[in-house]
């Protein structure tokens, strides 16, 4: 059920036992991964006349009441139902806060929502040394594909 661009999930992330509730397995049926439940709102601020908008989403709103256990439901829901990369956008600012609140992202952070895997004809496929090797990319994703030696300047990673 949805209400001006928002859905009931959202609405009631100020509280931890609905959240709680509506998140548990027992409604996993109903889970599709097609048809994420958490995504960021439109809002407007002020006037309609103003134009001024900003964008919220159901963890905000739980962080904004304290709702540290609600937060950690909608984590959950998102790392186990919700695994795509497209959610990685409702953490782009509140990672650090979540962090520093305590709650718990380690599965978060090790599902496909921060893990992306990519294969692209500019890298190189098959390379001698078989290590898996972090580095940081603060550019979009849309423009890795022609960042290999810019990633990876070092002589051993020579094509």
């Amino acid at each position: 059920m949805e209400f001006d661009g928002s859905n009931m999930v959202s609405i009631l992330s100020f509280d931890s036992r609905s959240m709680e509730y509506l998140l548990s397995d027992n409604f996993s049926e109903y889970y599709l991964k097609e048809y994420p439940i958490f995504y960021k709102n439109k809002i407007q601020k002020g006037n309609i006349k103003d134009g001024k908008s900003f964008y919220r989403n159901a963890i905000d709103n739980a962080l904004r009441n304290n709702q540290i256990k609600a937060v950690a439901c909608i984590i959950k829901y998102i790392y186990t139902y919700q695994n795509s990369f497209a959610s990685s956008y409702l953490f782009v600012k509140i990672l650090p806060t979540l962090i520093e609140k305590g709650v718990g992202v380690s599965e978060l952070l090790n599902s496909n929502v921060f893990q992306y895997e990519f294969d692209y004809d500019e890298w190189p496929g098959i390379h001698t040394d078989d290590g898996e090797y972090v580095r940081p990319y603060n550019d979009s994703i849309f423009n890795i594909r022609k960042h290999y030696k810019t990633v990876f300047p070092e002589r051993e990673f020579d094509e």
